[in-house]
């Protein structure tokens, strides 16, 4: 079916409109599902787009799969620009950033451990979190003594916020991580959770973090326990599939303080 679509698509000499774009790209993404060869979804979604107009409210939706169709193929080049084509669009712009965070953590992934950022040059293997703020809200600050990562908050009711990375050792373990951390404005709470390769999440005590005073944080990842009961109860920490390491910022559930806040980081270091 997916050969029709495509034969379809290229012997249109005129785009045909909604139906034909929604057919195309809905067996298109079967096949994606299905797990085959993703050329044959990326062909499709490629033809869509040379014949539909920039306007067409689909198009955001068939930049977005093409996105993902091209990180299944390797190609995570392509899948960036057709994913920051897809932000333009409002229908795909969400699930565009979403992806392309995702896409960041697994480009940045620590490969090797221990593993040590300064923050000198650049924000290291961290990435913003894609549910809230700017890309541009991490970044490397000068201002302390050197560099640190600065991480530009908002605490606003109801709402957390998220910096993560990426691990891919190649099965080895990883034990412990530190860094330190402190606050500009308000005092600030922060949850470590570490993700496990099946997507398992694993926390660690709260941290409070001062303001203007620098914070020493250390542990010990056999210590974390499961977040999510009673889904993981009696299992432990595989340090071996160590895959993402997330902080969160759960300020606002603590403190009636509201408005701008910045976190900074400085000395992370894994292993």
């Amino acid at each position: 079916m997916l050969a029709g679509m495509l034969l379809l698509a290229l012997s249109g000499p005129v785009w045909a409109g909604a139906a034909e774009t929604w057919a195309a790209q809905y067996d298109a993404r079967l096949t994606q599902a299905a797990g085959n060869d993703p050329s044959g979804a990326i062909a499709v979604y490629e033809t869509l787009l040379a014949q539909m107009p920039n306007t067409d409210t689909m198009r955001g939706d068939v930049l977005y799969w093409l996105g993902r169709a091209r990180w299944s193929a390797g190609d995570s080049q392509g899948a960036r620009q057709s994913l920051e084509s897809a932000l333009e669009y409002r229908a795909s712009k969400r699930r565009a950033r979403v992806l392309l965070g995702r896409l960041a953590v697994a480009e940045k992934a620590i490969r090797s451990v221990p593993h040590k950022s300064d923050f000198r040059i650049n924000a290291g293997p961290w990435v913003r979190g894609w549910e809230r703020g700017q890309e541009t809200d991490l970044t490397v600050d000068d201002g302390l003594g050197g560099g640190v990562l600065s991480w530009k908050t908002e605490l606003v009711n109801r709402l957390d916020d998220f910096i993560i990375m990426g691990l891919d050792t190649d099965g080895d373990k990883v034990t412990q991580l530190s860094f330190r951390v402190q606050t500009d404005t308000v005092e600030t709470h922060l949850r470590i959770l570490v993700e496990d390769e099946e997507g398992q999440r694993w926390t660690a005590p709260l941290q409070i973090v001062e303001v203007g005073k620098w914070s020493q944080v250390r542990l010990q990842l056999a210590t974390v326990m499961p977040a999510e009961a009673p889904a993981a109860e009696g299992r432990s920490l595989d340090l071996s599939a160590v895959h993402r390491v997330i902080l969160r910022d759960v300020t606002a559930y603590h403190t009636q303080d509201r408005g701008k806040n910045t976190i900074f980081i400085d000395d992370f270091e894994i292993r």
